[in-house]
């Protein structure tokens, strides 16, 4: 409810205690859409450099084994480190980059033309305030005038179509500001509902790029465990 209705009646200004929180919400919604899509970019960029380090990693090791009388079994150990990274590489780096462009950082496009919606209507609203405090307080300043002067309102010629036109903008002025919170509302219902579900795929596409790179080590760590041993016992043998 609108302070303005009653006590305010004869106010310079409408004061709603209401409206300035959704004001103050929609500018920290702005701050947090802006910081959504910069993490969400972070996110990927942090994939992408751990998959280039995983790339000199084996860099390293196949330096270390480029040797004639390196053990065969070593080389095929980097090799096959080489290509587990290149698999990471190809599928599941572009699984997780693609997920984040499609699902968690489009997402946010629809709560973008909410959000710019809520910013028209509250321009509007503004607007038609702006236009009915001004009428208000000029019918509120005549009738004070006619009161102090002891003078009958029903004298002016002006007055009764001053007053209607007060009104009616006080009419316009409800129904864009309930307009521009029913705006706001809706706002805040589908980002409840479109964060968790891009939380949901956020999380899906992290646990499956990190789920896949653990598969490819594990059979790497496979095969590396039956080098170290054909290592450890050809060098009891000798």
């Amino acid at each position: 409810m609108l302070k303005f209705k009653t006590a305010l009646k004869l106010a310079p200004s409408t004061r709603d205690e209401e409206y300035d929180r959704r004001k103050r919400e929609l500018k920290d919604f702005d701050a947090a859409m802006r910081h959504y899509r910069s993490s969400m970019e972070k996110s990927k960029m942090s994939i992408r450099r751990v998959v280039e380090a995983f790339a000199e990693v084996c860099k390293a090791f196949d330096a270390l084994s480029d040797n004639v009388n390196t053990p065969d079994c070593t080389k095929d150990c980097a090799r096959a480190l080489s290509s587990s990274v290149e698999r990471i590489d190809v599928t599941l780096k572009l699984d997780f980059n693609t997920t984040v462009d499609l699902a968690v950082l489009s997402a946010i496009h629809e709560l973008k033309i909410l959000y710019d919606e809520c910013g028209n209507l509250e321009v509007n609203r503004n607007k038609l305030m702006n236009t009915y405090d001004a009428h208000r307080h000029s019918v509120a300043k005549k009738e004070s005038d006619y009161k102090r002067k002891s003078k009958d309102l029903r004298s002016s010629k002006s007055y009764c179509a001053e007053a209607a036109r007060r009104d009616q903008l006080e009419g316009d002025f409800e129904a864009a500001d309930r307009k521009f919170k029913d705006a706001h509302d809706h706002l805040i219902q589908k980002c409840a509902i479109t964060s968790t579900k891009t939380l949901n795929a956020f999380v899906n596409c992290t646990l499956r790029f990190m789920e896949g790179t653990s598969r490819e080590f594990e059979v790497l760590r496979g095969s590396v465990e039956q080098a170290v041993q054909v290592l450890h016992y050809g060098m009891c043998a000798d």
